[in-house]
C-alpha cells in the first residue's frame, strides 16, 4: 500500500513513499487538497469552486480530466465515488495530512494554510482557503489559550516560549497576546523574555500601524521592570523556610507597584487556614519592598488582646516613635505629643476634663495620618487580622475609607475560620472596592514534590517518598517545612512513619539543653513578648547568660527579636510553638509564674509603665489564681477610661 504524506500548512505538497509528487496543473492539485481537508464533496460543488465561470458541461469535463490526472499521479483508488454525484478521499490509501494532526502539533505550527498557493479565476476556492486560514488561527489560539490557563505551564520555560511565540506569529499586534505573554513570563521569572516580547510588540505597532501601546501595556512593562529589579530579594535563604507562592507574591507585588505609581489598585487580605503560610508570604512582601520610597508599618494582632482598645496599633505607634527619635521622620509638635499618649494609655484631652472616647481617639490618629501621607505613601501590614480589637477596627476602617489605595495600602492576613470577629470591617471595605481577598490553599502534590526536592537536594540522609510526605502533611506548608527540617537535620529511618506536628515540635525541643528550654518556658508565660528583665524574673538566669541562650534560640528559629521603645523584646517565631510549650507546663508552674509576673508588674510605679502594663497585670492575676486582685485592677482601669 502506498503512503501519502500531504503538507497543507505552509507551502503545500504531496510525498508518496518519500518521493515528491508533481501534479500536471494547479487545479488538479487544488482539488486534491480540498478533498484532503473536507474528505468528501459533490461534483457540482467542485465544478462551482474551480470552474464557476464556465458552463456546466465544460466544468464537468474539466473535473473529469482533473480527477484522471490525480488518479494517474496518486493511484486509481485515492479518490472513490460516493453515491451518484459524490466523491471522497479514500482513507484506506494511507493519506496523512498535517491538517489532521493532533492539537499539540497542529497549534504550534507557524506555517499558513496553503501558503503561496493561488488559483487564478477561482474566487470561491480562494474564499474557502481564507476561511480555513481563519479556522487554523482560531484552532491554534484556542489551544494556546487553554494551555496558558494552566499555571503549571509556567514551570516549563521552553514550552511557554513556544506557545507565546506561536501566538505572536499569528497576532503580532494583539494586545491580549503581549499582556498574557508578559504575565506568563513574569510568573516563570523569565523577565528578559517578557521585556523582549514587549519591545517586539512596540516595534510592530510603530512600523506597521503607526500606533503606540496602550496605557495598560505600558504599565505592565513598568511592572515587569520592577519585578526584575526586586526578583533577587525573594530568593529563599537557608533559614527563611519560604518556598513557592510565586504567583501570589507577584499578585500582591503588582498591586503595590501600581499603588506606588499612582495607578488604580486594591488592598489585599490574605486568607487561609492555620499553617498555610499567610504570615510568611506577608513577611516576604514586606522585605521585598524595603528601600523603596514608602513608609512600611507592620503589626501583629493577638487573641489575648482582642478586648484591649487599640492594641493592634501599638507596634505601629512604636515604629513611628522610633523613626521620629532617629529623625528619619518629621512630625508636628501635636503629633509628637500624641504618640507617647497612645503608647502610655493616658489618652486624655488637653484640658484634662476626662479621657478621650473612641471617636475622639480615632480623629486624633486620623490627624496624625493626614500629616504622614502628606510626606509619603504608607503600606500597613496587619498579621492575624481576626484578633483585631473593635476600636482598632474602627480606626482601620476610617483610615482606609479616607486614604485607602491612593495614599495608604493595606496588606493583611486573616484566618478563614475566625472571620466572624471582623466580618463588619471586611464587608465595609469590600463594598467600597477597597480590598480584595487572596486565598492561600495548601500545596498541591506537585508543589509539595518541588519543595521536597529543593529543600533536600543536597541531603545525604534517608528521605521518605514525596507522595507519602504529601499524604501525611496534606500540603500544609507549616507541617511540611517542619517535617523537612527534621529530615534534613536527623535523617529518617526507612519504613518509619512520618511524624505528626506535635511530634515534630517535640523532636526539635528535645534537642535543646535545660537552660534553653527554661528560657522558652518562661517566654511562653508572657502573652505577647518579653524583655530580658521579664525572663530573668522567671528563669533566675543572669542577663549576660540569657543573651547567649537567646542568640542560640534565634539561630535555631524558635524565637525572633524586635526593637521596642529603647529596648529589645523577644517572642516566639510561630504561635503553635508558644501554644505547645505553654500547654506542656505543669499547672502549678503556670499558676506560680503568672502570679510572679503579675506581682512584678504591679510594683512598677515609675511613670506611665504601670498603666501600660495594667492590661497584662490583670490577665496574669487571672491566670495566677488571684481573681480578686484582677477584679480590683479591672475596676480601676474602667474608671480611668470612663
Amino acid at each position: 500500500m502506498s503512503d501519502y504524506q500531504v503538507t497543507l500548512l505552509g507551502t503545500p505538497g504531496v510525498c508518496q513513499n518519500g518521493e515528491l509528487v508533481c501534479f500536471p496543473y494547479r487545479k488538479a492539485e487544488g482539488i486534491f487538497y480540498y478533498l484532503c481537508v473536507e474528505k468528501h464533496a459533490s461534483r457540482d460543488e467542485l465544478v462551482s469552486f474551480f470552474w464557476g465561470s464556465c458552463g456546466e458541461d465544460s466544468g464537468r469535463k474539466n473535473l473529469r480530466q482533473a480527477l484522471f490526472q490525480i488518479r494517474r499521479c496518486l493511484g486509481e483508488d485515492v479518490i472513490v465515488l460516493q453515491g451518484r454525484n459524490g466523491l471522497k478521499l479514500n482513507q484506506r490509501c494511507g493519506v496523512r495530512t498535517d491538517w489532521d494532526a493532533p492539537d499539540p502539533e497542529f497549534a504550534l505550527c507557524q506555517q499558513r494554510f496553503l501558503d503561496f498557493f493561488y488559483l487564478k479565476g477561482c474566487p470561491e476556492f480562494e474564499a474557502w482557503v481564507e476561511r480555513k486560514r481563519e479556522l487554523q488561527i482560531s484552532r491554534s489560539l484556542s489551544y494556546i489559550g487553554n494551555q496558558l490557563k494552566n499555571p503549571a505551564i509556567c514551570q516549563d520555560a521552553d514550552r511557554l516560549q513556544q506557545l507565546i511565540s506561536t501566538w505572536q506569529f499569528w497576532k503580532p499586534w494583539d494586545e491580549e497576546m503581549v499582556s498574557t505573554g508578559m504575565k506568563c513570563f513574569a510568573q516563570a521569572e523569565k523577565y528578559d523574555l517578557g521585556l523582549q516580547l514587549y519591545q517586539e510588540y512596540v516595534k510592530c505597532l510603530r512600523d506597521d500601524l503607526s500606533e503606540s501601546p496602550s496605557h495598560a501595556v505600558e504599565l505592565l512593562h513598568r511592572t515587569l521592570l520592577h519585578r526584575k529589579k526586586v526578583s533577587f530579594l525573594r530568593r529563599p535563604r537557608a533559614r527563611d523556610n519560604f518556598f513557592g507562592r510565586l504567583a501570589e507574591l507577584q499578585y500582591i507585588d503588582e498591586r503595590i507597584f501600581w499603588f506606588l505609581n499612582e495607578e488604580s489598585t486594591v488592598s489585599v487580605v490574605i486568607e487561609g487556614e492555620v499553617g498555610v503560610g499567610k504570615t510568611a508570604l506577608m513577611r516576604q512582601i514586606l522585605e521585598m519592598n524595603h528601600g523603596f520610597d514608602v513608609l512600611q508599618l507592620s503589626s501583629h494582632c493577638y487573641s489575648v488582646e482582642k478586648e484591649i482598645s487599640l492594641s493592634a496599633w501599638r507596634n505601629l505607634f512604636v515604629q513611628l516613635e522610633n523613626l521620629c527619635t532617629a529623625e528619619t521622620l518629621q512630625l508636628s509638635e501635636r503629633s509628637l505629643q500624641l504618640l507617647p499618649l497612645l503608647l502610655s494609655g493616658r489618652i486624655t484631652e488637653e484640658d484634662g476634663d476626662g479621657a478621650w472616647n473612641s471617636a475622639a481617639l480615632i480623629n486624633g490618629v486620623l490627624g496624625l495620618f493626614k500629616e504622614l501621607v502628606s510626606q509619603q505613601k504608607i503600606i500597613l501590614y496587619f498579621d492575624s487580622l481576626q484578633w483585631m480589637d473593635s476600636v482598632s477596627q474602627q480606626l482601620l476602617q476610617r483610615i482606609m475609607i479616607e486614604f485607602g489605595n491612593d495614599q495608604v495600602l493595606l496588606i493583611a492576613t486573616c484566618r478563614t475560620d475566625e472571620q466572624k470577629n471582623i466580618r463588619g470591617l471586611l464587608l465595609a471595605l469590600r463594598e467600597r472596592n477597597i480590598i480584595t481577598t487572596l486565598s492561600l490553599s495548601p500545596f498541591t502534590e506537585e508543589e509539595t514534590a518541588a519543595v521536597f526536592c529543593e529543600v533536600l537536594q543536597n541531603s545525604t540522609a534517608n528521605i521518605p517518598d514525596a507522595h507519602e510526605l504529601f499524604l501525611r502533611s496534606e500540603g500544609n506548608p507549616l507541617v511540611l517545612m517542619e517535617t523537612l527540617n527534621v529530615i534534613r537535620q536527623e535523617g529518617w529511618k526507612k519504613n518509619c512513619p512520618l511524624p505528626r506536628l506535635d511530634m515534630l515540635i517535640q523532636l526539635r525541643l528535645d534537642r535543646l539543653n535545660t537552660q534553653q528550654r527554661r528560657v522558652l518556658d518562661a517566654l511562653s508565660i508572657h502573652f505577647e513578648h518579653a524583655n530580658l528583665e521579664d525572663l530573668e524574673l522567671l528563669t533566675g538566669i543572669s542577663s549576660m547568660e540569657q543573651i547567649e541562650l537567646l542568640d542560640q534560640l534565634l539561630i535555631g528559629g524558635f524565637i525572633v527579636e524586635q526593637p521596642w521603645g529603647d529596648g529589645i523584646v523577644y517572642k516566639f517565631k510561630h504561635q503553635f510553638y508558644k501554644d505547645y510549650v505553654y500547654q506542656n507546663l505543669s499547672m502549678g508552674k503556670r499558676r506560680l509564674w503568672h502570679g510572679a509576673v503579675a506581682g512584678f508588674y504591679d510594683t512598677q510605679k515609675a511613670g506611665d509603665r504601670w498603666w501600660i502594663l495594667l492590661p497584662y497585670t490583670i490577665r496574669h492575676y487571672e491566670y495566677g489564681g488571684n481573681p480578686k486582685r484582677a477584679e480590683n485592677l479591672q475596676k480601676l482601669q474602667n474608671e480611668r477610661k470612663s
